[in-house]
């Protein structure tokens, strides 16, 4: 009995994982973009809290373009450069 409630636990955890992973989105940004952002740093800006993929930056931080790919634009937080989707302002990238 106690094999059977382990693995029932254990499998309402994978489910719970698998249902997480289908909500995450990867966004793959296009190598000519990631390098115009590292070859043309803008002001650097501060945003409170953590920033990761699939942040939505807020509406006062102003987002410069990237040429050639106008589904991104890119902002500079503590020196790193961001990249983030034009349609919902959500990080799609971070240069570490």
């Amino acid at each position: 009995m106690k094999r059977i409630l382990l693995l029932t636990a254990a499998m309402m955890m994978a489910g719970a994982g698998y249902t997480f992973a289908q909500d995450t989105v990867i966004v793959e940004v296009p190598q000519p973009a990631r390098e115009y952002v590292i070859a043309h740093p803008s002001d650097p800006v501060v945003i409170e809290g953590d920033v990761a993929v699939g942040t939505v930056i807020p509406e006062d931080v102003d987002l410069v373009e990237i040429p050639d790919s106008p589904d991104y634009a890119y902002v500079y937080v503590d020196k790193q450069p961001i990249i983030v989707s034009k349609r919902d302002r959500k990080v799609v990238y971070l240069a570490r």
